[in-house]
């Protein structure tokens, strides 16, 4: 389907979709606009974090990636940090001390968002408490966006910090066939060594996927704290992209203390333009 095709058909079946959330209980909540399947939460107990996967260009092609055997810690499109007072909440079975992403229960529910609450514990002792809100968003465009809203509280005083690894924060592992791809961000840097550390509004990574080419991206919101912070970005043995904001330095948070991020992630088919993906960029940040 090209574009054209795409924003027609939309515009004919916007208002006969049915936007609905599925949870088959399995510990999974799938979302959908119509019968078309966006992207998928999972949020068992026996995952050491929660994460969505898969993630789905418009077609139905999938973006991203769960447990390879490379990095088993790697889960679709996860949040986490290595560092956090010493607790390894990214990795899953490297040496050391290990923290857990516990889902406890919902906040609210509705067609096309819900609510998550989580703790972040290690050792029997809750660190972070975590109201996440997750959402389809609808576009005009042939894109699938999701928004992802954390906003942790310090059950203790905390440092938020990635350690030796700067690319925590809100990542995706992007699927197989997208390795060695491309990168683009807001700056219009298409060179992933310079591109990985630098500051933008937006980055997006483009790979090879069945019948030709695929796009994800992830925009920072202005509100986030020292906005425009950096992005994390690689091909070199496989695709990763994350929103990075411990790239360079750590969040101290104080007992009771809070700190919010706001991401949008968009999944699309073909290669998009900077000028494209600035636009779904300036569509959102107009939304408040």
């Amino acid at each position: 389907m090209t574009r054209r095709e795409w924003i027609a058909a939309a515009a004919a079946g916007a208002t006969a979709r049915a936007a609905r959330l599925e949870d088959d209980g399995r510990a999974e909540v799938a979302f959908y606009d119509g019968s078309r399947h966006l992207f998928t939460y999972r949020y068992g107990p026996d995952r050491p974090k929660t994460y969505v996967h898969p993630l789905k260009a418009p077609d139905g092609t999938i973006v991203s990636l769960d447990g390879p055997a490379d990095h088993v810690h790697h889960r679709g499109l996860m949040l986490a940090w290595s560092a956090i007072n010493g607790f390894d909440f990214w990795g899953e079975t490297n040496p050391g001390r290990h923290g857990q992403i516990v889902h406890e229960g919902w906040g609210a529910r509705g067609d096309r968002r819900l609510v998550s609450r989580l703790r972040w514990e290690a050792e029997g002792a809750v660190l972070l408490r975590e109201r996440r809100l997750l959402a389809a968003v609808r576009s005009p465009q042939p894109v699938n966006l999701l928004d992802w809203d954390s906003e942790l509280t310090a059950e203790t005083a905390v440092l938020l910090s990635a350690g030796q690894h700067p690319y925590n924060g809100l990542g995706i592992r992007v699927a197989p066939s997208m390795d060695f791809g491309e990168v683009i961000n807001s700056a219009g840097t298409t060179d992933f060594k310079r591109a990985s550390g630098e500051p933008a509004h937006w980055c997006a990574y483009h790979g090879k996927v069945s019948g030709g080419l695929a796009g994800v991206g992830i925009f920072n919101h202005p509100a986030n704290p020292r906005h425009p912070s950096p992005f994390f970005v690689m091909n070199d043995k496989f695709g990763y992209l994350s929103a990075a904001p411990t790239f360079t330095d750590s969040f101290p948070l104080e007992k009771g203390e809070r700190i919010r991020f706001r991401w949008r992630v968009g999944a699309w088919r073909g290669v998009w333009t900077r000028q494209e993906i600035d636009r779904l960029y300036q569509e959102w940040t107009r939304e408040g």
